[in-house]
């Protein structure tokens, strides 16, 4: 079932509750405001749909989201994680499967969500043991334009960014001047499973900040930098106390692309090309400046405040905690709630 609640006399009140899948749904979420109310879900029957408000029918009616779109796993494999991206009137969809194929999607016409079209769709990794426990979870960065360094080094203005978790890697893509997705960054902080990633924004501070969440139960931070580059409009960050600060991303094999990935490379516009000297590419390095363990147990959720100041985390122990960077640099425990204390 998928909830919708609206914010009403200082509370929250269900608009609508409906069944959008018939198993389990997996993940859920919103798009921009700009093309209307649209949710996208995501759920153990394979299958991705997008809902539209219609605000002619009755609240709690059951039928006041409409599917306007549905999608099954190319791999029939479920889903396991999708983000909306946007840039003006501007959508992209993104989603990951359970075996680790990436599709990334935007509508044929950017005013109507209801006809979708492939931009670049390919596995990240090799197909895992059916017996195999995974983790493949994503997350657009939802500013309209990257950290100006990285302008200023020559990536496109237009580029799209994604970080994609890929078991205990973090994938970090980028688009050229061509809309050809290339591998910007790839950063390790542990052999442990990520469960899930998180983009911060704040494009202003010339650097990106990026959370993961672990099945070994720490929130690992990263910072994103252009080698080459001074960001001289904020101070060099300093790091924490850390033994691991500073630590240089590996770099890894490229998986050998699929057949419809390998074809949309070769087209005009979408696919992945990593050869190194095109237009519009900038490589970067990622930072491991903090790890943060105040959960007892597998961390299974992050996410960043609007403003990219706050972190928050769940975890197996109940707890959601609330991380903020303070004057030195460093992250700190900000907040605890118990969730389920509170119920």
């Amino acid at each position: 079932m998928v909830l919708v609640w609206d914010r009403k006399d200082d509370g929250w009140t269900v608009t609508d509750v409906w069944k959008a899948h018939d198993a389990e749904v997996t993940d859920v979420k919103w798009n921009g405001p700009f093309v209307g109310e649209i949710i996208g879900s995501i759920g153990e029957d394979g299958l991705l749909r997008i809902w539209q408000e219609d605000v002619l029918e009755a609240p709690l009616s059951g039928r006041r989201f409409k599917r306007i779109y549905q999608q099954p796993s190319a791999t029939r494999v479920p889903y396991m994680s999708l983000d909306f991206k946007n840039i003006g009137t501007e959508t992209y969809l993104a989603m990951i499967s359970r075996d680790g194929q990436l599709t990334v999607c935007e509508p044929v016409d950017h005013d109507n969500l209801s006809e979708w079209q492939i931009l670049w769709q390919d596995y990240l990794c090799k197909t895992p043991q059916r017996t195999e426990e995974t983790g493949f979870r994503l997350s657009w960065h939802h500013e309209k334009l990257p950290a100006w360094p990285a302008i200023m080094a020559g990536l496109d203005r237009k580029s799209l960014s994604l970080a994609v978790s890929v078991m205990d890697t973090v994938k970090i893509f980028r688009t050229d001047k061509d809309r050809k997705f290339y591998t910007a960054a790839e950063v390790r902080g542990s052999d442990a499973l990520i469960r899930d990633v998180a983009w911060a924004n704040g494009s202003m501070r010339g650097f990106d900040v990026i959370a993961t969440a672990s099945k070994d139960g720490i929130v690992r931070v990263y910072e994103l930098h252009t080698p080459g580059i001074s960001e001289t409009s904020a101070s060099e960050p300093k790091r924490t106390n850390d033994p691991h600060s500073g630590l240089k991303s590996p770099t890894f094999p490229k998986p050998h692309q699929s057949g419809i990935g390998a074809g949309l490379a070769g087209g005009p516009r979408g696919g992945r090309n990593e050869e190194q000297d095109r237009p519009g590419r900038v490589n970067q390095e990622a930072n491991l400046v903090a790890e943060l363990s105040a959960h007892s147990g597998a961390v299974w959720r992050v996410g960043f405040s609007q403003m990219g100041d706050l972190l928050v985390s769940t975890g197996d122990d109940g707890l959601v905690q609330v991380w903020k960077k303070a004057n030195n640099d460093q992250w700190m425990q900000y907040a605890e709630v118990d969730a389920i204390g509170d119920i």
